[in-house]
């Protein structure tokens, strides 16, 4: 019994704990002493080898890692499958929008199918209704309703046009007509229609009822020019009248040298001179009437400014 205590100590003095450093790599073999007791009785050291559990406890420590690691890459490669996947959605979504809009625009259902028109008196309708036709059946959402407007402002007798559509299928267009207020005869003897600002609306063979004669001779001009003085001042100057004097008026002269007179009823002749300074030789007419009330006279002349009647 002594020889295997003496032989116990020996190998507890070559085999110590402290021998074992804590930073050991865990891959090294570490050799660890133990007793066990044999089937007869007997004792003995018994020296194991823990390599296998460093082993498995190492690999355990390796699966976790590339367990984590793999989690982490199928997270990654998820994250990136869902981006591609809003992606694709979007473009499809986009593409089919596309598809959509087109598909429309070339549809019947928001093709113009109804026009309609208002304000349209003297207008000439054949160009009215060709500015139509250019409109009807096209694509409502597509159709250049800024050329149909400037069309319609190229005609004589229209002032302003306002083109608007209304959906599905719609159109309207109003008209304000210009005013037609007095005529002329020119050089090729047809009459010209003008308005307050002097344009020409219409040309015209007979004398029209309706509006103030401006008598002398004017240019050949077409529908749509303008005229120039004195004729349009003569235009200027029918507009200006007061209500009193325009239910009066029966005509307008306009000399060669420019001037201006007005023919009212009663056999008075308003001799106005030059046409300008409106208002100022206006209220001298209007004046002079009042003032002379019913008192014969034949001529009211203020184209000096002041007024004088004999």
């Amino acid at each position: 019994m002594s020889d295997k205590f003496s032989i116990l100590r020996r190998l507890s003095q070559k085999v110590r704990p402290q021998d074992f450093d804590a930073t050991d790599d865990l891959a090294s073999v570490k050799k660890t002493p133990h007793t066990e007791v044999d089937s007869s009785g007997k004792k003995r050291v018994v020296i194991s080898d823990d390599s296998e559990v460093i082993d498995r406890k190492i690999s355990r420590q390796s699966d976790n890692g590339a367990s984590r690691f793999r989690l982490r890459r199928m997270g990654i490669e998820r994250e990136e499958g869902r981006l591609r996947l809003r992606w694709f959605t979007i473009v499809g979504l986009v593409v089919a929008a596309v598809v959509v809009i087109l598909l429309l625009l070339t549809s019947p259902i928001l093709s113009v199918r109804q026009v309609d028109v208002e304000g349209v008196v003297y207008a000439d309708p054949q160009q009215i209704a060709a500015i139509v036709d250019s409109i009807n059946g096209e694509p409502i959402l597509t159709v250049d309703l800024g050329v149909a407007e400037t069309k319609l402002l190229a005609i004589p007798w229209v002032r302003l046009a306002r083109v608007s559509m209304h959906l599905p299928s719609r159109v309207s267009i109003e008209i304000v007509e210009r005013t037609p207020i007095a005529f002329f005869r020119a050089v090729d003897g047809f009459n010209r229609v003008i308005d307050r600002d002097g344009r020409v609306l219409d040309v015209i063979e007979g004398d029209p009822t309706d509006y103030i004669r401006i008598i002398g001779t004017g240019p050949n001009l077409s529908a749509g020019q303008m005229t120039e003085q004195p004729l349009l001042g003569a235009a200027e100057l029918i507009n200006a009248l007061p209500s009193d004097l325009r239910i009066r008026l029966l005509s307008l002269t306009v000399s060669p040298e420019g001037e201006v007179s007005l023919s009212l009823t009663n056999d008075v002749e308003v001799i106005f001179g030059r046409p300008d300074d409106f208002q100022v030789k206006l209220v001298a007419v209007v004046n002079e009437i009042k003032r002379q009330g019913t008192n014969r006279y034949a001529v009211i002349d203020v184209s000096s400014g002041q007024p004088s009647v004999r």
